[in-house]
This record gives structure tokens, sequence and C-alpha cells, in this order.
């Protein structure tokens, strides 16, 4: 892995399915799906960006998200659901390490879809992607540790806890961030 494979992933971000979802790059179109999350309080809770304000807010955030496809630098996959085609949340294969052969992930979904198993039906397929097709070793994901919801889908999705949590002051506060990974040798025990 190098950094020309890593620009052609996020220039040409796999579609990636389960028996519910797709998972693909964003789109134009995209903008009202994401808004409808984004500007959701609850569901940026514990992100690291606050809710948009108005649909102007997810427009600049889409094309942004549109130019770094382009130009191979990063990207996150959009969720649509098949039935109805609608786009609930993302999940982001983000900080790609091409000597450790390693990458951290983060997602949001919908709150009409928490509890339903869908985010670890989307980390179980981005793990799959990673470790079969893409060449990684280890992924890793930094929730804060009060985001219990966030914790259960890395652990359903069989990462475990690394080490001590560390302090970090993020939107004016100062929370617990714990370390989760998973390596791709003890994904084929999942």
């Amino acid at each position: 892995m190098d950094a020309v494979t890593i620009k052609s992933f996020y220039q040409n971000l796999p579609r990636l399915e389960t028996d519910r979802l797709i998972l693909r790059q964003a789109a134009p179109g995209d903008a009202q799906d994401i808004y409808a999350y984004a500007s959701d309080a609850d569901v940026t809770r514990f992100l690291r960006w606050g809710p948009h304000r108005i649909l102007a807010d997810t427009e600049k955030y889409l094309q942004e998200v549109l130019e770094e496809y382009a130009q191979g630098r990063d990207g996150p996959w959009v969720i649509e659901l098949k039935s109805g085609h609608t786009v609930i949340g993302h999940i982001h294969l983000m900080d790609i390490d091409p000597q450790d052969r390693k990458a951290q992930v983060g997602f949001a979904l919908a709150k009409a879809y928490w509890s339903q198993g869908i985010m670890t039906e989307a980390l179980t397929q981005v793990l799959q992607f990673v470790f079969t097709q893409f060449g990684l070793d280890r992924v890793e994901a930094w929730p804060i540790r009060e985001n219990r919801a966030a914790v259960r889908v890395l652990e359903k999705a069989g990462m475990h806890p690394e080490g001590e949590p560390r302090a970090e002051l993020q939107k004016g506060a100062l929370w617990d961030f714990c370390l989760y990974a998973i390596r791709r040798s003890e994904y084929s025990l999942v």
C-alpha cells in the first residue's frame, strides 16, 4: 500500500453492499438526506463537529467531500438504505497509514435508525473490505467513553479496548476518548 493506492481508493471509493445497505460515495443529490441527520444535536453530540444549522451548511460540507474525493485525499461512505434509497448516515475510513497498514474509522447515523444493528452491519462490511481487499492490518476508533452506543457498535463488530482513556478537549468540554481496535488476524474470529 502506498500514497497512490490511497489516492485511488478515495477517488474511486468502492461501493459496498449488505442485505439492507449500500455504502457508496456521496453525491450532490444527497444534501437533504445528510442534513436530516447532520442537523440533529443528538446525532452530533459526541462528534467533533456540531449540528448543521441550515441546509447551506450541509451543501458546503458535501461540496468539500466531493472535492476531497476528486483529489484523492479523503471522504466517507454514505450509508443508504436499499429500501427507499435514503441516506441515513455515513462511515469514514480515515487517517490511512500506509507504512503501518492501519486506519481509523468513525461514523454517524440518523436517530430514527439507532438500535437496529445498522451501524454494526455497515462497520462489519467495511472491516471485511479493508482486511480482505484493501490490505490493512489494523483499524482503530476513538469513541468518547460516554458514547455507549458507539462503543457497543465497535464491540459487536469485534473491536476491543486498548490502553487507558485519554482526555481531550472537544467543543469546549474535556472528554475521555477510548482506543478501540481490531487486527486482521482477529477479524477472522468475528
